[in-house]
């Protein structure tokens, strides 16, 4: 997300989905959102209906504490970058662009 100025997209999203967000070990390293929210082989282990990974590169440790998810759709610049294997969808794209997007799709659907 390149910088904690940039979550509001995220956190609106979650909003929208009735849902939470969590973050990667680094995020949380570097203060920019809760060690609360930190997930993966040191952190949280969740398990949810529908995990949205925005900017994971898919790193083996936080893989390990949502490997457990339903469906996972990643977000991503990088089209090799190893969350791909482990998400059932995905979008090569630059999140600030598609979060967006997502927020007003979802809004509207729930109206």
């Amino acid at each position: 997300m390149k910088s904690p100025d940039n979550w509001g997209p995220l956190v609106e999203l979650a909003e929208a989905l009735g849902g939470a967000t969590a973050c990667s070990r680094p995020v949380s390293d570097e203060g920019w959102r809760s060690h609360e929210e930190h997930t993966g082989q040191t952190g949280k282990i969740i398990a949810p209906n529908l995990y949205i990974a925005v900017g994971i590169s898919g790193a083996t440790q936080h893989l390990a504490g949502i490997s457990a998810s339903k469906y996972i759709v990643a977000i991503n610049t990088d089209k090799d970058a190893p969350i791909f294997e482990a998400a059932q969808y995905g979008i090569v794209g630059d999140a600030m662009k598609i979060l967006p997007q997502l927020v007003s799709a979802v809004k509207e659907i729930k109206k």
